[in-house]
C-alpha cells in the first residue's frame, strides 16, 4: 500500500463519528489535495515518492487532521444541540418575565433575581465551554452574556439595579478563575480561535448569538410601553430552532444559510411589528413608511456582519494554497 493509502486509512479512523458520505467526500478530497502537493514538490525536483511523503508530513499528523476535521463536518449530538439552544430560548424566557409582571415589579428584586439567574446560566455555559475546549455548542454562550450585560446597561438608573454591572463583572471574573484553577492552562482559550480559524461559520454564530440584543434595542425597544410578546417569542424560538439546524449541519454552507435564513426571518418578524405599531399610532400618520426602509437598511448591515467572516475562510485557503506552492 502507497503512503498516501496508509495516511488516508489512518486519517479515515479519525473521522469514525462522521456519516459514511461525509468521509467519503473528506477523503477524496484530501486525495486530491495531497497529490497537488506532491506534484508541486515533484516539480522542484524531488522524486514521486519522496515528494508524496514530504507532503504528508507537511499537511500534518492523522490523528490532529481527523480532530480538525471533526470540528468541521461533524454533526452536534442532541444534547449538545440542545445546550447550543439554551440561550436563545432563555431570551424568550426574559423577554416573557417582563411581560406578564406588573411593571413595580419588573423594576423591583423579583425581576431583579430572574435576570441574574439568566445570566448566571450565561456565564456556566461559557465556564463549561471553555474547559472543554469551546466546541461547537459554547460560542451562543458568549453572546448570552454580552445580551444580558448590554441590557443592564441601560437600566443602572432604576432602583435596585445599580449594583448589576460590578456584580456581573466579579461573577464572569470568578468563572474565568475558576476555569483556569481546573485547565491550568491558556490552551482551551487558544481553542476558540483556532476553530474559528477553521470553520469561519463559528464567528457568524457568535455574531448570531447577538441578534436578542439587537432585535430588544433596535425593533422591540421602538414600540413604546410594554413589549408585544408575541414577537419577541416567536423571535425566540425561531434563533433557536436555527440554532439547532446549524449544530445539525455537517457541511459549511448549510450552516452559513441556516444563519442567514434565521436573522432574516427573525428581521421579517421585527419589521412587521415596528409597521403594524408605528401604522396604528394616530401621533405618527405617514411616519411607517420611512422606518420600514430604515429597517429594510439594517437587515443589509446585518447581512454584511453575518458574511464577513467568509473573508477569514477565503484568508485561511489562500494560506493554504502559499503553503502547498
Amino acid at each position: 500500500m502507497s503512503s498516501l493509502n496508509l495516511y488516508l486509512a489512518e486519517l479515515l479512523a479519525w473521522l469514525g463519528n462522521l456519516p459514511p458520505w461525509v468521509q467519503q467526500d473528506v477523503i477524496e478530497e484530501l486525495r486530491g489535495h495531497l497529490e497537488d502537493r506532491a506534484f508541486n514538490l515533484q516539480l522542484r525536483g524531488i522524486s514521486k515518492e519522496a515528494s508524496m511523503s514530504e507532503a504528508i508530513e507537511r499537511f500534518g499528523e492523522a490523528k490532529e487532521i481527523g480532530a480538525a476535521l471533526r470540528d468541521v463536518h461533524g454533526q452536534s449530538s442532541w444534547a449538545e444541540t440542545l445546550a447550543g439552544m439554551v440561550p436563545f430560548l432563555v431570551f424568550g424566557l426574559g423577554m416573557i418575565i417582563y411581560e406578564i409582571l406588573p411593571r413595580r415589579l419588573v423594576v423591583g428584586p423579583l425581576a431583579l433575581w430572574c435576570y441574574v439567574a439568566l445570566y448566571v446560566i450565561g456565564v456556566i455555559g461559557l465556564g463549561i465551554g471553555w474547559v472543554k475546549g469551546f466546541p461547537r455548542w459554547s460560542y451562543p454562550y458568549a453572546g448570552l452574556v454580552l445580551f444580558i450585560g448590554g441590557w443592564w446597561g441601560d437600566r443602572d438608573n432604576l432602583s435596585g439595579w445599580f449594583f448589576i454591572r460590578p456584580a456581573s463583572t466579579i461573577l464572569f471574573w470568578v468563572m474565568v478563575g475558576i476555569v483556569l484553577l481546573a485547565t491550568r492552562s491558556l490552551r482551551p482559550l487558544g481553542q476558540f480561535f483556532k476553530r474559528i480559524w477553521r470553520d469561519w461559520t463559528l464567528l457568524s454564530f457568535v455574531l448570531y448569538s447577538l441578534m436578542p440584543l439587537v432585535l430588544l434595542n433596535v425593533a422591540f425597544d421602538f414600540v413604546t410601553g410594554n413589549y408585544p410578546l408575541p414577537y419577541p417569542v416567536v423571535s425566540s424560538f425561531v434563533l433557536a430552532g436555527i440554532a439547532l439546524a446549524y449544530l445539525r449541519s455537517s457541511r459549511m454552507a448549510q450552516r452559513a444559510f441556516a444563519l442567514l435564513a434565521g436573522m432574516t426571518l427573525c428581521w421579517a418578524i421585527a419589521t412587521v411589528e415596528v409597521a403594524i405599531y408605528l401604522y396604528r399610532a394616530s401621533k405618527l400618520p405617514g411616519y411607517w413608511a420611512g422606518d420600514i426602509r430604515d429597517m429594510l437598511s439594517y437587515w443589509g448591515v446585518l447581512m454584511a456582519l453575518i458574511l464577513a467572516p467568509v473573508l477569514l475562510g477565503l484568508f485561511r485557503r489562500s494560506v493554504k494554497s502559499i503553503g502547498a506552492a
